[in-house]
């Protein structure tokens, strides 16, 4: 499940809209929360696309919960009572990428023991969200494209025309305007899939939301702990609320459920001192997110019964090293078994920097 984003607005707009976003029909599914102008802002422009098959794209940073919001588009959408498939564009190899989308054949390839059904197939009729779409090489990208043109596809292996009518909701962390000038991205493609933008703010720039959204996490996790807070001490708030929350509302729902586990033991109040939050710098965020592509990668691969090229994986735990020991590159090298001088040499060979903005 994703990260609460958004919220229920105040007054007679809520009155309005709070029907419209409780998302019934999923019912593990958290309604939208917040009542700040940024979030009433979101709320208002998932009700204009709601009456159209519009290709919409959700931009934001990491952890805002782009996700959630694509949830909100489908299931109160004229595609509603149809499938919802996801697929994080980032998260597949790049050799894996076009049968979780398109699906194979049975003895299409060394590993392929029965048909596969991908995502386009899964979800005819319904809703594709592309998550960090980006996050596409250029040869996949174009097959996408002609999916979305033709309507047509076929299976990995296959050679029967499969007919597809999916919407497209996609999303990304980046301004893919500046990744088409930076030719990272198609130009046809961004202008198929960005008819509409909806934008997440960052949780530093609605902080009025974060009491309603820490008493809706605190609730969530009582319930799933078993355990009871019965109170937030407001100098709990007040240091909450101060904090830049780097990790937007995923970091935010990771502090609570981590503050509650240590605050039962003793309390039955969240007090400051159950919060501990790490100085993460922007460009040590990003060198995180990096490592968390590269691990999420990894296990689709080990899963799969797949083996990832050596060098993909050697750097995946070399960014892990430097991770753990805050940049420290003598404590990620000695860690590493390996010598200074060749962590540096593996850095520039992989382009990790202490300020990644991979």
């Amino acid at each position: 499940m994703d990260e609460i984003t958004g919220g229920e607005t105040t007054g007679r707009y809520s009155e309005d809209l709070r029907d419209e976003f409780r998302l019934r029909e999923e019912p593990d599914l958290w309604r939208i929360i917040g009542s700040s102008k940024e979030i009433k802002d979101v709320l208002k422009n998932i009700q204009t696309v709601l009456e159209s098959d519009i290709p919409v794209i959700i931009q934001g940073e990491t952890g805002t919960g782009k996700e959630l919001v694509a949830r909100a588009v489908h299931y109160r959408g004229i595609r509603s009572k149809n499938p919802f498939c996801a697929i994080n564009c980032a998260a597949i190899p790049e050799n894996l990428i076009e049968s979780e989308l398109f699906g194979y054949e049975k003895g299409s390839f060394t590993g392929a023991t029965q048909q596969y059904i991908g995502k386009f197939e899964l979800a005819n009729g319904g809703t594709l969200f592309l998550d960090e779409v980006d996050g596409m090489s250029l040869s996949t990208q174009s097959k996408i494209l002609r999916v979305i043109e033709e309507q047509v596809f076929e299976r990995v292996g296959g050679n029967k025309s499969i007919k597809t009518n999916v919407r497209i909701v996609s999303a990304s962390n980046k301004n893919l305007l500046s990744e088409v000038n930076a030719k990272r991205f198609r130009e046809d493609l961004y202008y198929r899939i960005a008819v509409f933008a909806i934008m997440i703010p960052p949780l530093r720039e609605r902080k009025e939301d974060i009491p309603e959204l820490v008493d809706c996490f605190v609730k969530r996790y009582n319930t799933l702990s078993g355990k009871r807070i019965n109170k937030i001490d407001s100098s709990t708030l007040e240091k909450l609320v101060k904090y830049h929350w780097p990790g937007n509302i995923r970091q935010l729902q990771n502090s609570i459920r981590r503050a509650i586990l240590v605050a039962v033991t003793t309390h039955d109040t969240l007090l400051p001192e159950h919060f501990d939050f790490p100085d993460i710098k922007e460009g040590s965020l990003r060198m995180v997110e990096s490592l968390e592509l590269g691990l999420s990668k990894l296990e689709v691969s080990l899963k799969r019964g797949e083996v990832l090229p050596l060098n993909e994986v050697e750097e995946v735990f070399i960014r892990q090293a430097l991770s753990s020991t805050k940049g420290n590159i003598s404590e990620a090298a000695e860690k590493l078994g390996i010598s200074r001088s060749t962590i540096y040499r593996k850095m520039e060979e992989y382009g990790i920097r202490m300020d990644d903005s991979k």
